[in-house]
């Protein structure tokens, strides 16, 4: 249980990196520099970029961590039980989309209630964030989003954060196929995987493939991934979260830029996220540091914190930040408090959220499940 619980304190650490990456793209640019006009405010900023410390605001480092931890739990909770894993296969299938799409589909109906209801002004934010909420869209597009849209085809503009949905439900949906091959034999089972991640690219590019990719990765470390020592460990770790910073334009990545090119930032961030996961989940000592239970309850948030924390940053943070801003302060320290006070107040509608909406999807989806499943398929 400990590895599970590490991997949920993994999680919530990753999603407050999201979290981080969309403030800095709102309010910091510079520290991405995805755009040849950002100007640095000052020379710590300047200095943050260029240094391997970006993983702490690498939101792509953090959304491959979350297929990996994807591959690796959905594994575990389908096969800690060998005599079960046929009824597990079926009530996965069944329970995966309603489990995803109502927590999605509920925050695309407050953000549109949000946007049509209350205007703030967001002159102060960057082209980021203002491109996002000065956004007009119908009712009609929120419930074609939460429910098929970014499901299938990664359509998101309501909420920008999923287009992740399409990787998270189509990589299950791979996982449990492949954990059914492995039933019948491992031969079919290898060849599958690389079929699956192949048809991934040529379906839907490379982007795609990596996302699908890292599910299987995950699979693959629950059943092959061994126990290793904790130098090795702490070695792939720093690795790993060096990796997770790699920005195009950093002066700590040239000589990866000189080796990959345009590409350095989707590769490093997308092994990062593996050397991560299998770092922490391999070795019980970096296991047992972030087994706490502040940890695991964010990693219990982190789903709710993912989906809200677009809409909050327009109905917390800008108001804050306009507010300081008018009181005098500088840019900066108006940006910081702002942020902090957004971040506390996420978390604490994060918690109602995923009480009432997420823990609502667990209950339908298991609902669905029953109704669906022969009584003798659900024999424990």
């Amino acid at each position: 249980m400990q590895k599970i619980n590490s991997a949920e304190s993994i999680r919530g650490l990753a999603c407050l990196a999201v979290v981080f990456s969309h403030l800095s793209l709102s309010f910091i640019p510079y520290l991405h520099y995805f755009d040849v006009n950002d100007v640095a405010n000052n020379q710590l900023i300047y200095a943050i970029h260029h240094s391997p410390f970006a993983f702490l605001y690498s939101g792509t480092a953090a959304v491959f961590i979350f297929f990996v931890l994807s591959g690796y739990v959905l594994s575990y909770a389908i096969c800690k039980n060998p005599a079960q894993i046929s009824f597990k296969l079926k009530n996965m299938w069944i329970k995966r989309y309603p489990r995803l799409m109502i927590p999605a589909l509920f925050s695309c109906l407050l953000i549109w209630v949000v946007f049509n209801t209350i205007k703030i002004d967001s002159q102060h934010a960057g082209g980021w964030l203002q491109s996002y909420v000065t956004q007009v869209f119908s009712l009609k597009t929120v419930f074609y989003e939460g429910t098929i849209g970014s499901f299938l085809f990664a359509e998101s503009n309501i909420n920008w954060v999923l287009w992740t949905m399409t990787i998270e439900l189509l990589g299950s949906f791979t996982l449990f196929i492949l954990i059914g091959l492995r039933q019948l034999h491992h031969v079919v089972f290898f060849i599958g995987s690389i079929v699956f991640a192949y048809f991934a690219y040529y379906w839907r590019g490379e982007g795609f493939c990596m996302g699908i990719s890292s599910f299987i990765i995950g699979m693959y470390i629950y059943f092959y991934g061994r126990q290793i020592s904790l130098l090795c460990a702490s070695t792939l770790l720093i690795l790993g979260l060096y990796l997770a910073g790699a920005h195009n334009t950093s002066q700590s990545y040239v000589w990866l830029y000189e080796w990959l090119g345009n590409r350095t930032y989707e590769y490093g961030n997308f092994f990062a996220g593996i050397l991560i996961v299998y770092s922490i989940l391999m070795n019980q000592k970096l296991s047992n540091i972030l087994d706490q239970p502040l940890l695991v309850w964010l990693g219990k948030l982190s789903f709710s914190v993912y989906l809200l924390h677009l809409m909050l940053m327009y109905l917390i943070c800008l108001p804050f930040l306009n507010l300081f801003l008018s009181w005098g302060w500088s840019y900066l320290s108006a940006v910081m408090w702002a942020s902090s006070i957004f971040i506390i107040v996420t978390l604490g509608i994060a918690q109602v959220y995923s009480h009432y909406v997420d823990e609502l999807s667990i209950y339908v989806s298991q609902k669905i499940a029953k109704l669906i499943l022969k009584p003798k398929d659900q024999v424990s």
